[in-house]
């Protein structure tokens, strides 16, 4: 995919250097130049670059204004932004500097030097827009923690406390100082608690969640029964990092329990009156059953932060609203990617982690790439990948959207593979399946939420799957009336599909060459983009 360049040059020699220049260059660059001070923010909205180049003498004296006003701009804010600058001026250089411009470039202009800083300038922009996505939703999930009713902590490998919530103070009505100065510093130590200690090491060195109730004398001499449920956390390599432990006051529950003992040992003493106090014992079982069915809730809510991994609009409204509805979305396009001899694949690596490192980044690979074209993923299971495009958020887009990714993931496959030859491993060749149609969406699952879709046309794309020929790209008939006009394919026929019966089939070989932006057919160029961005 190119890089898309928005270049304001002071002359005509400028513009024609500066597109000279990236038209050599290795990396593909779609460069649009501006030479009028008053088409500038016009043409960032509509271009939507990866980096600007500003000329130092663009605009006169009103230059760093004109930064300022792009920097101001949330749209805009994020746009790296180099200054070709003339370093005999300084005070130019500085006013730049102040205004917003992230790297200088001085005359005359070096061709290397150029090409370098904007492909560092690109990478560094997007690298620092990933880390604050990331540092929002951490911020999120670390401020929902902070306020959830149950005590949260997290326990490093070393058995250290990192960090407590405000409900932990509430529940041991202490603090973390006053905790550790009884329990120790350490939680892996055998001087600790006995069942703490026990339940750490189990949940270290297991790996199993671990529920478990212990008491605490609090500094006022009041008796609680707290419930603890730990929970071990793996790094991407399987490393055990630390644990999380989410803690509830049980308390009234035992209380009730000890009542409920005492009213049964009353009532085998007093038969004259078995019938009300059968009554009573009831009513008794049926408020601890309340109970129970409350700690449970609360239990589950503090553990969906943490375990479930949901689209944006089903986090939000499980968050607001606790529940979410499905619904049903009339035009999707549902694809299944699956691995050609998977079982042979598997077998042919004598490291696990060799294996489990290179199925991680084939994933990680597609989720870029559907990511990027709005497609939600729906799960894996083993090395089969399942996404959708056309929702949670619905457009008209979706077929093409969905066969492009597909076309980019086929290429990044082969790729692969080619590589895996070379250096004399295992290949993994893929077969992609695409069908177009309805579907309802919503969550499901008691225990650990799970956002999945259901309906014929997820049936039937996975047969498009199982039906492809590896290294290609299937599509049913329904997909192919969306795709025909602006994608070379190759018709099958009818072929026979697994409880489901003949269905019209496409090999899907590429984007026509009207509407390729490259030679392989899998870029789409300006005009198709135009059209898709229409619909």
């Amino acid at each position: 995919m190119a890089y898309r360049i928005l270049s304001t040059c002071s002359s005509d020699i400028q513009r024609k250097e500066i597109e000279d220049i990236l038209g050599l260059a290795e990396d593909e660059f779609n460069v649009l130049s501006v030479l009028e001070y008053d088409s500038i923010i016009g043409k960032i909205s509509e271009y939507s670059p990866d980096l600007l180049l500003f000329d130092v003498h663009f605009a006169n004296s009103a230059g760093a204004d004109l930064l300022s006003i792009i920097k101001a701009d949330p749209l805009t804010a994020d746009i790296p932004i180099i200054a070709l600058a003339d370093f005999l001026q300084p005070e130019k250089i500085q006013a730049l500097h102040h205004a917003g411009a992230d790297d200088f470039i001085g005359y005359p202009i070096s061709a290397t030097e150029l090409i370098q800083r904007i492909m560092v300038g690109i990478q560094r922009g997007r690298l620092l827009c990933k880390l604050k996505d990331q540092s929002n939703q951490l911020n999120d999930i670390s401020s929902a923690i902070s306020k959830a009713g149950n005590s949260t902590l997290v326990i490093s490998k070393t058995g250290k406390i990192t960090w407590v919530n405000e409900g932990f103070k509430q529940l041991y009505e202490c603090t973390l100082d006053n905790f550790i100065s009884i329990y120790g510093e350490n939680l892996f130590s055998p001087t600790t608690n006995p069942t703490t200690y026990s339940a750490m090491v189990r949940c270290r060195d297991l790996g199993e969640n671990i529920t478990y109730n212990s008491t605490w004398i609090t500094p006022e001499g009041k008796e609680k029964y707290i419930q603890t449920t730990l929970t071990p956390i793996f790094d991407t390599f399987q490393n055990f990092s630390h644990i999380i432990a989410i803690e509830t006051d049980i308390t009234e529950l035992k209380n009730i329990e000890k009542s409920l003992e005492e009213k049964h040992n009353h009532l085998l003493k007093t038969t004259e009156n078995l019938e009300n106090a059968n009554k009573t014992l009831e009513e008794q079982q049926h408020e601890i059953q309340e109970q129970s069915h409350l700690l449970q809730e609360e239990k589950q809510k503090s553990d969906n932060l943490l375990k479930n991994i949901l689209p944006w609009e089903v986090a939000y409204s499980l968050q607001k609203k606790g529940v979410y509805k499905p619904k049903k979305f009339k035009e999707v396009s549902v694809m299944f990617t699956d691995f050609v001899g998977f079982s042979k694949i598997i077998v042919a690596y004598t490291e696990i982690d060799e294996f489990l490192n290179v199925l991680g980044n084939y994933f990680e690979a597609f989720d870029e790439i559907t990511a990027q074209r709005f497609i939600e993923k729906i799960k894996t299971i083993g090395d089969s990948y399942m996404c959708v495009g056309g929702l949670p958020r619905t457009n008209r887009s979706h077929p093409f959207d969905t066969v492009l990714a597909a076309l980019e993931i086929q290429r990044y496959a082969k790729t692969m593979a080619t590589l895996a030859h070379e250096e004399g491993k295992p290949q993994w060749n893929l077969r992609i399946g695409i069908h177009s149609g309805s579907v309802i969406a919503g969550v499901i699952g008691k225990h650990k939420f799970a956002y999945d879709i259901w309906g014929d046309t997820v049936n039937v794309a996975s047969r498009m799957e199982t039906t492809c020929e590896p290294g290609k790209v299937n599509i049913s008939e329904t997909t192919y009336a969306y795709v025909k006009d602006y994608f070379e394919c190759t018709p099958r026929g009818k072929i026979p599909a697994k409880n489901i019966g003949e269905i019209e089939m496409f090999f899907v070989e590429r984007i026509k060459p009207e509407y390729a932006e490259d030679t392989e057919g899998l870029i789409p160029n300006a005009a198709f983009r135009k059209i898709i961005s229409s619909l």
